[in-house]
């Protein structure tokens, strides 16, 4: 702020002659003037709200500060920066609690009109022009600095605004989401206190994150008993506070007066020693207006969140963060302590990797290992990924690669001292692309595990769209190809790794999601209809095919008739340290040949490949196509004694028939094949010895 020399004069030694002699009528005045505004204040509707929102010592104490500030007002050593970081200070509080300016303009035009009824008349006609003068000039400072301060608040609340929104549309995870969006709401003057919350599988709310220090005191009281967990149960009486009631009805819900509201009587004790005067409960909403998770804005000033300026945040926040948490609301719910327990792991690198071996469906030799991070906890039990990964945000993800590739550079030696020319394989995550520190930590250890024949492949899986352009991805991904990192889309047919992406990137495998596989179980069908085609779609594009998810014999013939060039799975083996891949190895018997499958789902496959071809397609699918697909099943039929059945009657039917006599027995052939593996699943047949 910038004032003439004029307003400046208010502060000098003339001016403060002139108020030396009034000094004892001031005190007086000031008093009586307090107790006229917060009369005034009261006799309006918005006044009266605010007033009802104070304690009575908060009223008592408030009143004592606005006569003590009007005094100032008078003081003979006033310096213009004391009056102006004062009055900054006042114009603050008073924004904070939803004094409005119009308010303080009318109050300050009493104010001089009780200068001009009380104190002028005490001195002579000379002092009093010049007193009114200095008064009314440093009225207009203290107004200014009052009204720069209700600006400055609206402007910390703009920014923290565009920041959210900013953070929406680049945070790549439901970590950082979260803690992002806590931090910015730490900014936003009011010394505001947050609490982030879901409901597990079990329906109870669980606090995810909390911000700043009263925060996180009042989430550890919740934990330790010290008061009730917020719930969203009716029938509890913490489920009656304003967090139960947001919940439940999906309207934000504003406290004005949190610290005398009989509804938070639960949580009052505790909640007034943090400080706690106001607050405000967002229900985030999906599509269909049901609530999916709970943000509770706890505040140090009464009436805080029912500002107009604080409301047009609020109303924006509830909708930006609604959309921004159903998008990713598929992670799973992990309560603070142990999001805070998890992070701290990872950082003390207490991480350790199991390791997966990969085969060649066709040979059954070792292909590679992927690399399976674990926590260690206290008692150095293992943590599985899907525990701790919903915890992770970008900085502990970046850790876990970082780790994770100083252990593959040691482990690698083991594999090469053993014979074994296997590569290594570690996730990569998407937010990852594009980062110098992970580009460096990948070329590095690339370098290191050249130095004894390794190599380091890297399987990306997209949680969702990065803000990298295209080119800048492509730029970055054949940067890695070209120092010998091998790259492969994790995860296709997820729903998150993308099919556009095969043509966009240059990827040299793609593993196919072992969520389709698992439906071979129910569906077998659809399971291996999937590799099928997928199959086919991924080496039109010159590209390998790896099936994860391979837990049982029958899977694992479907996967290698089909056409798949590698696979993975516990049917295969089970993730295991590095030091017993190489006896693995020595002990490990594959004796899969496509031109007998032994199991109903292997002779399922061949159909099924038989069926494509014999619809006049006419390239060769699969390890099946080199030999006669009808002699392979017809054989399997033979062997299992199931000549006779209506299954062997109905193949004869299918392989003779044609057109809409093959479609009408296709589904029929399927329907029995699915009923005899279903019969060796019971027997255990179908599964790995």
């Amino acid at each position: 702020m910038t004032y003439s020399v004029a307003y400046e004069r208010a502060y000098s030694e003339e001016a403060t002659a002139y108020l030396r002699p009034v000094q004892d009528a001031v005190g007086g005045l000031a008093e009586r003037f307090a107790s006229n505004f917060f009369d005034s204040l009261a006799s309006t509707v918005e006044g009266a709200r605010i007033l009802g929102c104070l304690l009575d010592d908060e009223v008592v104490h408030l009143q004592g500060r606005e006569a003590q500030h009007l005094r100032m007002l008078f003081s003979p050593d006033l310096t213009m920066a004391q009056h102006q970081s004062e009055a900054q200070r006042v114009g603050r509080a008073h924004a904070l609690v939803g004094v409005e300016l119009q308010a303080l303009i009318e109050s300050f035009a009493l104010f001089q009109q009780d200068v001009r009824e009380d104190i002028l008349p005490l001195v002579d006609q000379e002092s009093r022009d010049a007193i009114l003068e200095v008064v009314e000039r440093r009225a207009f400072v203290d107004l200014e600095a009052q009204a720069a301060s209700y600006q400055r608040v609206d402007t910390e609340l703009a920014l923290a605004m565009a920041g959210i929104d900013e953070l929406i549309q680049q945070a790549p995870n439901f970590s950082d989401l979260v803690r992002g969006v806590m931090r910015l709401i730490g900014s936003v003057e009011g010394e505001v206190s947050a609490l982030f919350g879901r409901c597990d599988s079990g329906g109870e709310l669980q606090i995810e994150a909390s911000q700043g220090a009263a925060g996180h005191r009042y989430h550890d009281a919740m934990m330790t008993g010290l008061v009730p967990k917020i719930s969203t149960d009716p029938a509890r009486p913490s489920g009656q506070g304003p967090g139960g009631c947001a919940w439940r009805s999906g309207q934000i819900i504003i406290s004005e007066a949190w610290a005398i509201e009989s509804r938070n009587k639960p949580w009052q004790s505790f909640g007034k020693a943090l400080g706690f005067r106001s607050s405000a409960s967002m229900p985030l909403l999906d599509d269909t207006g049901k609530t999916i998770a709970l943000l509770t804005l706890y505040s140090a000033w009464p009436r805080f969140f029912s500002t107009l300026r604080i409301g047009n945040f609020l109303n924006h926040l509830q909708k930006v963060l609604s959309h921004a948490v159903q998008r990713l609301n598929a992670v799973p719910v992990v309560a603070l302590p142990l999001r805070q327990k998890y992070r701290s792991w990872i950082a003390d690198k207490r991480v350790t990797f199991l390791y997966q071996p990969i085969i060649d469906l066709g040979t059954g030799q070792l292909r590679k290992v992927e690399a399976l991070a674990r926590l260690l906890d206290e008692q150095g039990r293992l943590v599985s990924p899907d525990r701790f990964l919903p915890a992770c945000g970008n900085e502990e993800l970046f850790a876990i690669l970082e780790t994770g590739l100083e252990q593959a550079c040691v482990d690698s030696k083991i594999l090469s001292q053993a014979g074994l020319r296997a590569s290594i394989a570690l996730n990569f995550p998407a937010e990852g692309v594009g980062d110098a520190r992970c580009e460096r930590s990948i070329l590095m250890a690339m370098e290191k595990c050249r130095s004894h024949g390794a190599c380091i492949e890297l399987e990306l899986l997209e949680t969702r769209e990065t803000t990298n352009t295209g080119e800048h991805r492509q730029a970055f991904l054949q940067k890695l190809r070209d120092a010998g990192v091998r790259l492969a889309e994790d995860d296709l047919g997820s729903g998150h790794s993308s099919l556009l992406r095969l043509d966009q990137y240059a990827f040299d495998e793609v593993k196919m999601d072992q969520g389709l596989v698992r439906g071979a179980t129910e569906r077998p069908q659809r399971a291996l209809e999937f590799m099928l085609y997928l199959t086919r779609l991924v080496h039109a594009f010159d590209m390998r095919l790896t099936v994860e998810g391979l837990e049982h014999r029958g899977l694992i013939e479907g996967a290698l008739i089909l056409g798949a060039d590698h696979g993975q799975g516990y049917g295969i083996a089970r993730p295991m340290p590095i030091q017993e891949i190489p006896d693995w190895c020595r002990r490990f018997h594959y004796d899969v040949i496509p031109q007998r499958p032994q199991t109903a789902l292997g002779a399922l496959a061949t159909y099924l490949l038989w069926d494509m071809q014999a619809m006049g397609s006419p390239e060769q699918h699969g390890a099946a196509a080199a030999v006669d697909a009808r002699q392979t099943v017809e054989s399997f039929i033979v062997e299992r004694g199931l000549d006779g059945t209506e299954l062997a009657r109905l193949l004869a039917e299918h392989f003779d028939g044609k057109g809409a006599v093959r479609a009408r027995v296709r589904a029929h052939v399927i329907e029995r094949f699915t009923q005899v593996w279903y019969a060796e699943m019971e027997r255990g047949s179908g599964n790995p010895g």
